[in-house]
């Protein structure tokens, strides 16, 4: 069934592998561009000293000015330089989606001596590399013949897209390799200087050029590289979205009165009042007088003693009890086109069957019905870029759940995701600004960050460790919050072998030769429960022997973890998901024999605000048979998962300092 958080990062990935290939060439489609011999001598880089491969131009010609289609004619020229340079550039996939051609590929391989190595037709091939959640994504395919460190690798083709416009077009400032040269090429269709809104950077902009085109560029642009725990590509990398004044008719009366709103990007206040103007019918559905879904409200909420409650029993209602039909995985595509069609809310309790909106629809009404101010909510996604309502791009909301005013605050609800606990939203949508759109008026709510007590990991585990240095024993995870939200909804699509071989993957990530039995996984569809990992497992040489000691990490679960951030330097700010904590219960029994040898507990590790802490309690009993350990752990505190690359440095000092707490070493002597 259509996953829409995996269908999304499909697109996502599409988008971004187009524009990793994206270029345009000169008007005469025909026609190579001269190619200097100050480039085929090129010896190094000009733009960073160390690179494997540089652009030399990097072009993308948009032509919107049919009223059909959208045209994107691409030219590139890469220089490369090394082997990985090579590897890199020895093989293209151009991937395009149903109602996209590509049309006139050609590319060729150009020694420093000036011999050419044409791609002919019959070396391109197309092939599916994406075909899941109804998405079927092609690709152009071709392998590069002769390549090298110091050739020239250039390629063009010509991208048509069927009815559509470049309005709400994305085009990256930014690419993985450096560029000299970068520009994009824009007629517009409605012939006037475009309208566009820079990210990330305020040295471009569109000027006019020849025959109907404006001209975006920038020189001498570096690599993007990633750097761990950095805030989405959306807040980093330079991009520029092309806009447009919108206008769209709401209703018709019979007096022939037309209804009508305005989204003009300029004005934020009017933009986003349109988009509210654009969506208060659904609203006014969902708060429609309606006895049914009155008087099932008040059933449900008959034994509850505060509002709290009441809401906690609509919730759980509209959760459990419709069949969600965006989650059910049993439904084929045909399934899903002979479904009911919701066309009041009370259909969904009529057929007890709907897709998560609609579920969350059913809430809103229930709750709108027992006296509540209900709003459907729009909220940004962290996931993608950390959105305000200053950026003017309606594709940056999505309706993400229903928003209910409790006394003089408003709290939001999704039961329409079914993994979701009651008072929660998913991470990328909380800490983010919402458009709560009501009846009459609209407004913008920040939706809460949930405390990191309530996204925690209890990891508990019985081993016995062996005089040969081997550890064995019995591991039971069980995940609560966004830490149990976000592995269930990885996961509930696929088959139990393969949530098993994902989760026998992952224990391996810091034991590659650990033989893992017995793997179980525990309430993937019930969010009342926590999700539930459980294991069997044996690692030969936990324990390092040296004559009669043995050296070992007590902390199983934090077991050769290397510190989170290695590097000395930082560009990016420093950027967490969501706060989280772990509580780690550990036995170990000790071999015969075996004592421990000078036993020292490390001492606490805690930054002043408490933004983050761990505290490691080791003990062993009166026997030395075996050892306990105990570990807490939090980070996230007081809502802080933004910082500054300013403080990278005493952050990461923390971080290293949890890391040499969690890998702390014990040593046992044979007595």
């Amino acid at each position: 069934m259509p996953n829409p958080y995996k269908t999304r990062a499909i697109l996502a990935v599409v988008f971004v592998c187009s524009l990793l290939s994206i270029s345009t060439f000169s008007q005469d489609k025909n026609a190579w561009r001269e190619v200097s011999q100050e480039e085929l001598q090129m010896k190094a880089p000009k733009v960073e000293a160390d690179a494997d491969a540089e652009a030399i131009f990097w072009e993308v010609r948009i032509d919107d000015s049919s009223e059909d289609n959208l045209s994107q004619t691409n030219y590139v020229r890469v220089k490369i330089f090394t082997e990985r340079g090579r590897e890199k550039f020895s093989k293209f996939d151009i991937p395009f989606m149903k109602g996209i051609k590509i049309k006139d590929l050609a590319a060729r391989v150009i020694k420093p001596d000036g011999t050419i190595t044409e791609i002919t037709e019959k070396d391109i091939f197309e092939r599916d590399i994406i075909k899941a959640d109804g998405v079927k994504i092609k690709s152009k395919s071709f392998a590069v013949p002769n390549i090298e460190p110091g050739v020239i690798v250039e390629y063009r083709y010509r991208e048509v897209t069927e009815d559509a416009g470049a309005v709400g077009m994305r085009l990256e400032f930014q690419k993985e390799i450096p560029v000299q040269t970068l520009s994009y090429f824009y007629k517009p269709f409605t012939k006037k200087e475009p309208n566009v809104r820079s990210f990330n950077f305020d040295d471009t902009d569109f000027i006019k050029d020849s025959k109907g085109y404006y001209l975006a560029q920038r020189k001498n642009i570096p690599a993007f590289r990633e750097e761990p725990r950095m805030p989405p590509e959306g807040t980093v990398r330079p991009w520029m979205i092309i806009q447009a004044i919108r206008v769209n008719i709401t209703d018709v009366s019979a007096s022939g009165a037309v209804s009508f709103t305005i989204k003009n990007p300029n004005n934020p206040t009017q933009f986003w009042g349109g988009v509210a103007g654009d969506r208060v019918g659904l609203t006014k559905l969902m708060i429609k007088s309606n006895k049914e879904i009155s008087r099932l409200a008040t059933e449900l909420t008959a034994s509850a003693t505060t509002e709290d409650d009441k809401l906690r029993k609509l919730y759980e209602f509209a959760q459990t009890q419709i069949r969600n039909t965006s989650f059910d995985t049993t439904l084929t595509d045909d399934d899903r086109k002979k479904l009911p069609k919701i066309k009041e809310i009370d259909d969904v309790l009529k057929y007890k069957s709907a897709s998560a909106t609609s579920i969350d629809l059913l809430f809103g009404a229930m709750v709108s019905s027992l006296g509540f101010e209900t709003r459907i909510a729009y909220s940004g996604n962290r996931n993608k870029m950390f959105f305000t309502p200053e950026q003017t791009v309606e594709s940056f909301v999505h309706q993400a759940g229903i928003a209910v005013k409790v006394g003089n605050a408003w709290k939001f609800f999704d039961p329409g995701t079914p993994f979701l606990p009651y008072g929660m939203m998913s991470w990328f949508e909380e800490d983010t600004w919402a458009l709560t759109v009501g009846d009459k008026q609209f407004g913008w709510e920040k939706i809460p960050l949930t405390d990191y007590s309530r996204s925690v990991a209890k990891r508990s585990g019985k081993f016995k460790l062996s005089e040969d240095g081997m550890l064995e024993g019995d591991v039971r995870i069980e995940y609560f919050g966004q830490s149990a939200m976000r592995r269930r909804m990885d996961m509930y699509e696929d088959s139990p072998s393969k949530r098993e071989e994902d989760a026998i993957r992952e224990i391996k990530l810091n034991a590659s030769d650990a033989e893992v039995t017995s793997v179980g996984i525990d309430n993937v569809l019930d969010a009342s429960k926590p999700l539930v990992v459980r294991y069997h497992v044996k690692i030969p040489n936990y324990a390092q022997k040296t004559g009669k000691r043995l050296f070992f990490q007590p902390g199983y679960f934090t077991h050769g973890q290397q510190p989170l951030f290695a590097s000395a330097t930082r560009k990016y700010d420093i950027y967490f998901s969501y706060p989280w904590s772990e509580e780690d219960d550990i036995e170990i029994t000790l071999p015969d024999g075996f004592a421990l040898d000078n036993p020292e507990r490390p001492g606490d590790v805690a930054d002043p605000s408490n933004i983050g802490s761990l505290k490691l309690n080791i003990g062993v009993n009166a026997a030395q048979t075996f050892l306990k350990v105990g570990r807490q752990f939090h980070f996230g505190g007081g809502g802080q998962i933004l910082f500054s690359s300013g403080v990278y440095q005493p952050l990461k000092n923390l971080f290293d300092a949890f890391n040499k707490t969690d890998t702390h070493t014990l040593t046992l002597r044979q007595k």
